[in-house]
């Protein structure tokens, strides 16, 4: 089971949409996936058309010793509902024995899925720290824009220091580089400096500015449901495959590609696995 937290730095855009939208690409590719939903806006619950209020079993309630009970969405898509309750959890976990390791430990039981993925609190809090504590990956959404760089130091310091303290397995499996307009100099520019800094460590789909993404919350459904023929739909789904490590097969060459003896290029498939993660430095 693949354990995930999806963070980035106060005000980051796209968390919240890549937790839900790869969360229901997974599910499509056959996986069995829990959201948990962390943030005490409750965005993810909501984006799914949950109503947080009438929520009894959720990620707060786990967090103050309930055993935890997933909504089940669809056969692969289960979800851990969030509300404003949890927005009191930073403050009565401050005094709790071990209050780093209390989400850790109220899931230690939980199988049957073949990934974990946790929306995390915009804030690097308590509740932060327990979500960075129990998962053994970590995945960055990046808006493709100069100042979306601009305080990404403090939360790899945050992940570097857990890492050391509590959670020695903890990687980061990859960036993702968010509302991508090719079109735009800055967006190519913004790229660059994610992958000068990052390595390979940043995936190759790239998640397009696409208005289909913005509009499916509102519905109270991933992109999947609201808009499947959209470029939203197009580019997490090939997340969801780098993230799976499944190969992706290129489609055929148009027809004018042709070798010289006038047969078709052969196109191989292109593989789209991450490759082994480094350790932190």
């Amino acid at each position: 089971m693949r354990k995930v937290a999806l963070v980035n730095q106060k005000g980051g855009v796209g968390k919240t949409t890549t937790a839900v939208n790869l969360s229901a690409a997974l599910s499509r590719l056959d996986r069995r996936v829990l959201l948990i939903d962390l943030d005490p806006q409750a965005n993810s619950t909501i984006s799914l058309g949950i109503v947080p209020h009438q929520q009894k079993h959720t990620s707060y309630s786990v967090l103050t010793g309930i055993p935890a009970q997933p909504l089940p969405l669809s056969p692969n898509l289960h979800l851990l509902p969030a509300n404003i309750d949890l927005a009191g959890a930073e403050m009565e976990l401050s005094g709790a024995i071990g209050r780093e390791s209390v989400l850790r430990d109220a899931l230690a039981s939980l199988t049957g899925y073949d990934f974990v993925l946790l929306d995390c609190p915009p804030s690097l809090g308590i509740v932060s720290v327990n979500a960075l504590t129990y998962v053994n990956e970590v995945i960055i959404p990046l808006q493709c824009e100069f100042l979306a760089l601009h305080g990404i130091s403090l939360l790899m310091r945050t992940i570097d220091l857990i890492k050391k303290r509590l959670n020695p397995s903890l990687e980061i499996a990859g960036v993702v580089p968010c509302m991508y307009d090719a079109r735009k100099s800055l967006a190519r520019e913004t790229v660059v400096e994610i992958e000068n800094h990052f390595k390979d460590k940043v995936y190759k789909s790239r998640i397009r500015t696409n208005v289909r993404l913005a509009e499916a919350p509102s519905h109270g459904r991933s992109i999947f449901d609201y808009a499947p023929e959209s470029n939203g739909a197009e580019d997490y789904l090939a997340l969801a495959r780098e993230v799976a490590g499944i190969v992706a097969i290129a489609p055929p060459p148009p027809a004018e590609v042709l070798a010289p003896a006038g047969r078709h290029v052969s196109v191989e498939a292109i593989p789209m696995a991450l490759p082994e993660q480094p350790e932190i430095q």
